[in-house]
């Protein structure tokens, strides 16, 4: 129904959105072989803003291109089609949606056979690494500054790198990056403060993290505030192979751990149903995130806003996971191979 508190407007940081439903980053695996994008992927997040969409959160996208997650990830760096980025942009502005991408780092979940050697832990980086990574993510956040982007997100979830450096199972280091969650925070918290300081107040940043595995999730949420952060989205800390009922993940972590914290905070995970959508907003949490439901069903949030569904057909069976591998389709109940996905992923290598 229209007069759904979904509807309503609300802001993070300098972004003014025109309602509550934010699409979650979810990759698309559309990039070139190389990393570079391509219209394709371009046209996925321009229909989600076309259908109420109020906030597209581009699926994550690369800072190195040695350090990709597979081999449909798109790469922001010296080879990046600025022009392209652009036109994304303006066309999810016209579109009445704000845009921001997703910057993330492969981590330990950057295979060797997708670039050529061994994936890394954080005791694998040298300190001047670590500066290096830094550099990384601020001049990808200057080009999607450059290209009219609204902002981007830190990607601090699913077990990539930044993940990797804030779980104390992963991360063996003994010096400054290691140890307290305020010392395992530090690579995130110099990546947060860099981008503010080259692309102003008026360019938001956002960040994604794991609603458990991580330690106290109330100073965490403490120290992306005092970083400089202007949003926080929560998920799970890593994808689970269980199937989740139709119930938002880390309601009851996420509610707990918020009080005293003055940041705008998503919700994602378990969100199928405008029911449930609203049962989140209604605990007092301001925007609701959507991930496989957009999937499914890039014009869900259209179809809630006309009244036309009031829960997506997805039956959470999990094979989005390797359907783009497979049957060349990004949910298993499309009928079309998507081309971009047949060329990337249909040779035998990656299949």
């Amino acid at each position: 129904m229209s007069d759904s508190p979904l509807w309503r407007p609300g802001r993070i940081g300098p972004m003014e959105l025109k309602n509550r439903v934010i699409r979650s980053a979810t990759n698309e695996h559309l990039s070139q072989p190389d990393g570079q994008l391509t219209t394709t992927w371009m046209d996925t997040l321009v229909e989600l803003a076309e259908n109420e969409v109020g906030l597209v959160i581009t699926g994550h996208m690369s800072v190195d291109r040695q350090q990709r997650s597979d081999q449909g990830q798109t790469v922001l760096d010296e080879q990046t089609d600025l022009g392209l980025l652009h036109e994304t942009a303006c066309r999810v502005h016209a579109a009445g949606g704000k845009i921001v991408a997703q910057l993330n780092h492969g981590g330990k979940k950057a295979p060797e056979t997708v670039n050529g050697h061994p994936p890394k832990l954080p005791a694998d980086f040298s300190l001047e690494e670590l500066d290096q990574i830094v550099g990384k993510y601020r001049y990808a956040a200057m080009l999607c500054r450059r290209a009219g982007f609204d902002g981007v997100q830190i990607h601090n979830a699913y077990g990539y790198l930044l993940a990797s450096f804030l779980n104390h199972v992963d991360n063996r280091r003994t010096d400054g990056y290691g140890g307290s969650v305020e010392n395992r925070f530090r690579l995130t918290g110099r990546i947060i403060r860099e981008v503010r300081r080259t692309c102003g107040p008026d360019f938001a940043i956002l960040t994604k993290v794991g609603g458990n595995g991580y330690g106290s999730l109330h100073r965490l949420l403490e120290l992306y505030e005092i970083s400089g952060a202007d949003g926080v989205e929560i998920c799970t800390s890593d994808f689970d192979p269980r199937i989740w009922a139709s119930r938002s993940f880390c309601m009851e972590e996420l509610l707990r751990a918020w009080e005293g914290v003055d940041l705008p905070i998503s919700l994602v995970g378990g969100v199928f149903s405008q029911k449930a959508a609203e049962h989140i907003l209604e605990a007092g949490v301001p925007f609701v995130s959507f991930s496989r439901a957009l999937l499914c069903q890039p014009d869900f949030a259209a179809r809630l806003k006309r009244g036309e569904a009031e829960e997506s057909p997805c039956t959470t069976c999990n094979q989005c996971y390797q359907s783009f591998r497979r049957q060349f389709v990004r949910c298993i109940q499309h009928t079309s191979p998507i081309p971009q996905l047949k060329k990337v992923f249909g040779s035998s290598e990656n299949t």
